[in-house]
């Protein structure tokens, strides 16, 4: 196989990584754009790919003509009316000097392959071209997905169809939507109008929204699982239906964040008269074959029910304890989905001894939760690495393969607890998997085992808005895409983040995605003048947010936490998210070219290249504290990352004195060291719930001088 980070062709680097790419001699000229055909009689699907890749193509080569190249574009075999778990995505392109071609066995893999072709696009001074090349590929697992998460703040139409580009940019092919929480219900009911009438505070998606997004997705071959969260997480139902809580029903909205003891109650029957009527407008709005039906975090006091009806209730079913009482919830619902032809999916809580193998279970706290499901039968999704909103680096997301051994994938999740930026929460890391083994241990072993479909990535949004997203989602989703897709003999981490930041740009280009400059508006609404962005910029992008829960816990809520008290938690829904730190990706794509620089410098101290890129960098912080004065003294937001300016300017002098040393040929002596030593000493405290990122490859490569 071809070095995907060597090769011309590779273009911005493919991602996720390909099968099989064989480069041949030459290239195709574009200067006169490029032609999609498709054989006469071709099926709808065929034809519409053909049109809608064809503008986006001339998007950026302009308008084909006469002399243009031509892409012929061929399938197979037909697809059904919707893309389905198993379907047959693969494809192989061709690229001579005269044409090339594209073959797929379904509109989903032509899909992927156009979009290939897209990344491909190179240029130099004689014009735009593709590298002549065969490549052939294929997913290495059916289910593909990211989770998000319209209930705690909701994304809209325009920002999910954006979306969908983005996710068919990645291979994704699953669009999990998370639907209700406590904070929201955000779809249509047309059954049961109460629920989004009243619980639908902020938007939500009404039915025609719904079939626009669903077609949307459909082209791209990419499914939309819908989530109906219960028996828990039920604040926003039971505002509408007070009368169906198994507990306290909220006397508004809840605003708050975390588990919460809204509970459906499981013994009425106007309960399941809800849900049917819900599953009956959630099988019409949404074709796919599976349903997620929630099943988390649901507080075990809920549902140990003391008074005298519903303690007969438990015995008449022969439900000994609340566990028992939940899986009986559990099974109920998907048999109620399988009257309807769909399949459940559940959070790895649902599993029970009495649960029916026909649940796909979602391991969202460990691998132990993964095994004992495939153990016992189920078919499984792995997530528990890949939780987006938890601001780990895409490096940390990348060490996961889902179809490990069970010992090799816990102990990859073990190691988060050691990470530097998590070690004062590690404790918490190490509680939440101890938990997934607690469950996996009431499950016993059967004949059949179940498969592993693949997994998702989970953003939930507590501190996410559509403003947000883009920056939040697409710098650690490629690093869960190539695990999901890619041979794992070839994952490569140091490969993975070469070809990142071509392919962030890339999707800046050919999407209305915004992973690396974000929304503009974001920065005016923080009272940032025109004269000041560039030195706005320069601060945010040495710094990044603090990890783990510890922005949603607060330091007192982790406090509390650790006590066995509820947490007192900083944000809720109403809670504004225009911070400095709301701009922060987990990554800091500028902190990459910081840290190639710095090693390339090292290598060849006469690179002149890597000597200005560190010289600027140097001379953007040393300049912050002048830039930013006013600003800090009129923004409280800003004044309160004062500590973060000034430590830049200090870290500085420190990066000049390195390279200085470096050109010199001299070793950072220890003085250096020292000073550099205090610096993260005080800068190790959360500032504004930052953390001062810059000093980690500066630090990086100091240790790898030693």
């Amino acid at each position: 196989m071809q070095d995907m980070n060597s090769s011309k062709h590779a273009g911005h680097g493919l991602l996720p990584r390909p099968l099989r790419l064989e480069p041949r001699w030459g290239r195709l000229d574009l200067g006169g754009g490029l032609r999609i055909e498709y054989p006469p009689g071709a099926p709808p699907p065929v034809v519409e790919l053909a049109r809608r890749f064809q503008a986006r193509f001339g998007r950026l080569l302009g308008t084909a003509t006469e002399d243009a190249a031509t892409l012929r574009l061929g399938t197979t075999t037909a697809a059904g009316t919707h893309p389905a778990l198993g379907d047959d995505e693969s494809y192989r392109l061709r690229i001579t000097t005269t044409g090339a071609e594209l073959d797929a066995a379904t509109p989903w893999g032509a899909a992927h392959g156009l979009e290939r072709c897209l990344q491909l696009l190179d240029g130099d001074g004689e014009g735009t071209f593709l590298t002549a090349l065969l490549l052939e590929d294929a997913p290495r697992l059916p289910w593909r997905g990211v989770l998000l998460d319209l209930a705690r703040h909701f994304l809209d139409l325009p920002t999910l169809l954006r979306t969908l580009d983005g996710l068919a940019a990645a291979g994704i092919n699953v669009l999990h939507l998370h639907l209700n929480d406590d904070q929201g219900f955000r779809f249509e009911s047309r059954r049961c109008p109460r629920l989004h009438e009243l619980s639908g505070s902020g938007g939500y998606l009404r039915v025609e929204e719904v079939a626009e997004l669903v077609a949307a997705a459909t082209a791209r071959g990419i499914r939309i699982v819908p989530e109906l969260d219960v028996p828990g997480h039920a604040g926003a139902i039971l505002h509408a239906h007070p009368e169906l809580a198994a507990g306290p029903a909220p006397a508004t909205l809840p605003r708050a964040f975390g588990p919460s003891r809204y509970a459906l109650d499981p013994s009425l029957d106007a309960t399941w008269g809800l849900l049917e009527a819900v599953l009956d407008d959630l099988v019409e709005l949404f074709p796919d074959t599976y349903v997620h039906l929630g099943g988390d975090e649901v507080h075990p006091d809920v549902y140990a029910f003391e008074d005298a009806r519903r303690r007969a209730w438990m015995a008449a079913a022969g439900l000994s304890d609340a566990a028992a009482v939940q899986a009986w919830f559990t099974r109920g619902v998907v048999a109620m989905l399988a009257q309807r032809n769909r399949r459940a999916v559940g959070w790895d809580e649902v599993l029970h001894p009495a649960m029916p193998a026909a649940m796909t279970v979602q391991a969202w706290r460990g691998a132990a939760t993964l095994e004992a499901a495939l153990a016992a039968g189920h078919d499984a999704l792995y997530s528990a690495g890949w939780y987006l909103d938890l601001n780990y680096p895409a490096r940390l997301h990348y060490r996961f393969d889902p179809a490990a051994p069970t010992a090799e994938l816990a102990a990859a999740e073990a190691t988060l607890a050691t990470e530097p930026q998590l070690a004062d929460v590690g404790d918490g890391i190490l509680a939440l998997q101890a938990a997934a083994a607690a469950t996996a241990r009431s499950v016993t072993a059967v004949a059949g085992r179940g498969a592993l479909l693949g997994g998702e990535a989970c953003l939930w949004s507590e501190l996410v808005t559509q403003e947000l997203l883009d920056a939040r989602l697409y710098g650690r989703l490629a690093a869960v895409a190539e695990r999901l897709w890619s041979d794992p003999v070839a994952a490569d981490e140091a490969s993975f983040e070469r070809r990142l930041p071509g392919w962030l740009t890339h999707l800046e280009r050919v999407t209305d995605c915004r992973p690396l400059t974000g929304d503009p508006a974001m920065l005016w609404r923080l009272g940032v003048e025109p004269y000041e962005r560039l030195a706005v910029e320069t601060l945010l992008e040495a710094l990044e947010p603090v990890r783990w829960y510890k922005r949603l816990l607060g330091v007192g809520g982790l406090a509390s936490r650790r006590e066995g008290r509820p947490p007192q938690r900083p944000y809720d829904a109403d809670t504004p998210l225009h911070r400095p730190v709301d701009l922060l990706p987990p990554d800091s794509p500028a902190l990459w070219q910081l840290r190639t620089a710095l090693f390339a410098v090292a290598a060849d101290p006469e690179d002149v290249s890597a000597q200005v890129t560190l010289r600027d960098f140097a001379g953007r912080w040393r300049m912050l504290p002048v830039q930013l004065a006013a600003l800090e003294q009129r923004s409280r937001h800003f004044a309160a990352l004062a500590d973060r300016i000034e430590q830049l300017a200090d870290l500085a002098d420190l990066l000049d004195e390195l390279v200085d040393a470096v050109i010199a040929g001299e070793t950072p002596g220890m003085a250096l060291r020292q000073r550099f030593g205090e610096l993260v000493r005080i800068a190790t405290e959360a500032v504004a719930e930052t953390e001062l990122a810059a000093l980690r490859p500066i630090g990086d490569w100091l240790e790898s001088r030693s």
